[in-house]
């Protein structure tokens, strides 16, 4: 999956680009960082469906509409999951 722009988040492109990197290299990543990220998609998840979308959709960069039809979670909440994940992501 290449990097794409999300038109409506509040985060410069660089910024999200940056997002995006780091959720590409999550083994990499220390264990205390990767608890905080996780910390952040337990709070703006609201079912362990939505979670796990969440993590598809961010970590494992798979295409919203495989893991939409995959979990069952609506393909706009899984934009509105992405969105707000790289809204509240702490860089």
């Amino acid at each position: 999956m290449v990097f794409r722009c999300i038109a409506d988040c509040r985060r410069t492109p660089e910024e999200q680009r940056y997002i995006w990197a780091t959720m590409r290299i999550w083994q990499r990543l220390p264990a205390p960082r990767r608890e905080q990220i996780r910390g952040l998609s337990g709070r703006i998840a609201r079912t362990p469906e939505e979670g796990r979308a969440l993590y598809d959709v961010a970590v494992r960069a798979r295409p919203p509409q495989t893991v939409s039809s995959r979990t069952g979670v609506p393909i706009l909440r899984l934009y509105e999951l992405r969105r707000e994940f790289y809204d509240r992501f702490e860089l």
